[in-house]
């Protein structure tokens, strides 16, 4: 049996990292003796061409997307192409918008075969054990699909995987993780599935349950120990709540600490979840930042979308996080309901008050969601189904007292304010002027990004044509001569960008069969 997983493009804009999900699931499919292939389309270009490439060498018997809402559409014709190429093959989908839309998904994809709805690891392996027995998909828990008389069944929901210690490491080794090194990316890892709140704008707690289970903490700091060695700037841990469970947190800190593993890292947390304590021992063990999702900053807002937290708790967390010595990141999601221009005046000087790194999204009603589901008591108008739009930077929906226009006006604002800022630094740089440490590190960063971001997605390194075997050969130098002709950068900066990819080990330099050194991705 061979399982080809599909990682849809996401915009690198949104600082996607390696795609958790997917790595999970094939390690899990491979324990169980099933080869698996992942394309890995955001830091690999799609294209027919190699679609057809792909199921011409590795002949899957199911191609698998993942997708979230604001790709879905992306994912859907990716796959739509696999199924062209070869009708034969299985097609099925999962992720949070497929488990949340499985109906209309069927109803209006005929290329899609089966949903795979929640949690993937155990239905994707029932459904391959009676791929070609499609009697025995009644059997199957957690699908939805077509029977053969062609009507859409939706089989009962699975149980969450009681204990999650059963799941092997993700499959790291399946994705360049170079290319994700090299773009200043961070790679994430998971202690926990679970989420024990329902804010009405989120479907964590349906997709991986209310009750929070925990990964084994020998189990979790070796992961850690093993991402620490693998020269990304920074650990993500994204579990829906890292704090959920503070003594099992502190536990998890003092082996990071007793071990002597030095590696920053970063989590998502709660106002309502953390103490001086708490922040210590992860402050100890190498977190850097914690994320706190704030939403508005107006306390009515809050308890109408089930958030449970007060402004005075918020004040609180950021207080104690740089107690300790933890940059707090807040955010902020507006168009909430019960939105005014008022409550939007507040948010925003709530959050200039709070903390000094934020950031707004705006509110997307994604299948699954309370708010979308009872869009009316909430008093929202969903303005468009189109789900590239549902990136969260524009309004979707609104309430009766502020319109998506003037929604969209201030996050432009928001943004455009952070893009000036960028660009008056370049300007400063060029006059000569001197920049602050702070101010000179984003602008070698961002330069830093552009150069490899075009490398990645022009495949200047997959398409050099080979330095001829010469002694010496100068693999570097000439690696950058053919830069210097492909790109739009200065030579100086090009040179700076390779000795970065060299140094984290992004690239290397071998030699093929026809005898000519050639750059490769690690």
């Amino acid at each position: 049996m061979k399982v080809l997983l599909i990682n849809p493009p996401y915009p690198f804009e949104e600082s996607p990292s390696p795609p958790f999900g997917l790595m999970a699931l094939a390690a899990y499919l491979e324990e169980k003796n099933i080869e698996v292939k992942i394309e890995d389309y955001i830091v690999n270009r799609f294209s027919e061409k190699r679609a057809y490439e792909v199921m011409s060498s590795f002949a899957p018997d199911v191609v698998g997307s993942t997708g979230v809402t604001m790709n879905i559409k992306k994912a859907l014709s990716i796959l739509q192409i696999y199924k062209q190429i070869n009708p034969g093959v299985c097609t099925v989908l999962g992720g949070p918008h497929a488990t949340f839309d499985a109906h209309n998904m069927l109803l209006h994809q005929p290329y899609i075969d089966v949903i795979v709805r929640g949690e993937g690891e155990l239905t994707f392996e029932q459904l391959l054990s009676h791929l070609y027995d499609k009697d025995k998909y009644s059997q199957i828990a957690g699908i939805s699909y077509r029977d053969n008389d062609n009507a859409i069944v939706h089989n009962p929901n699975r149980d969450f995987i009681p204990d999650i210690n059963i799941l092997p490491y993700p499959a790291r080794y399946l994705v360049q993780l170079s290319k994700y090194r090299a773009l200043g990316f961070p790679i994430n890892m998971m202690t926990s599935r679970g989420c024990p709140f329902n804010c009405i704008f989120c479907v964590g707690s349906k997709m991986v349950g209310r009750k929070v289970r925990y990964f084994e903490t020998n189990r979790v700091v070796d992961e850690f120990a093993m991402l620490a060695t693998m020269k990304f700037k920074q650990i993500n841990i994204v579990d829906d709540l890292f704090t959920s469970h503070k003594s099992r947190c502190i536990e998890v800190c003092k082996e990071i600490k007793r071990r002597g593993i030095n590696h920053p890292w970063t989590a998502f947390a709660r106002v309502d979840t953390v103490n001086v304590e708490l922040l210590e021992h992860m402050k100890e063990a190498g977190c850097t930042m914690l994320c706190f999702g704030i939403e508005s900053g107006n306390q009515e807002i809050l308890d109408k979308v089930k958030k449970k937290i007060t402004l005075e708790k918020c004040k609180q967390a950021v207080a104690m996080c740089r107690q300790v010595g933890i940059s707090p990141m807040t955010s902020y999601i507006l168009g909430l309901p019960g939105e005014t221009e008022e409550t939007i005046k507040k948010t925003l000087e709530f959050a200039k008050e709070l903390s000094d790194n934020y950031g707004f999204h705006v509110l997307a009603p994604f299948p699954g969601t309370e708010v979308r589901e009872m869009k009316d008591y909430y008093g929202i108008e969903i303005l468009s189904n189109d789900w590239d739009l549902y990136d969260a930077n524009r309004a979707v929906s609104v309430t009766p007292w502020v319109t998506a226009e003037r929604i969209n006006e201030i996050v432009d604002r928001f943004n455009g304010s952070i893009k000036a800022y960028i660009l008056s630094l370049g300007e400063k740089q060029k006059q000569g002027q001197k920049l602050s440490q702070n101010e000179h590190d984003l602008i070698s960063n961002i330069r830093s990004f552009e150069i490899t971001r075009d490398l990645i997605l022009d495949r200047l390194i997959e398409n050099h044509p080979g330095i001829a075997n010469g002694v010496p050969v100068d693999a570097k130098n000439e690696f950058i001569e053919y830069l210097s002709q492909k790109m739009k950068f200065p030579k100086d900066e090009i040179v700076r960008e390779v000795e970065r990819l060299i140094q984290l080990d992004c690239i290397n330099f071998v030699y093929k069969k026809d005898n000519k050194l050639y750059p490769i991705w690690k």
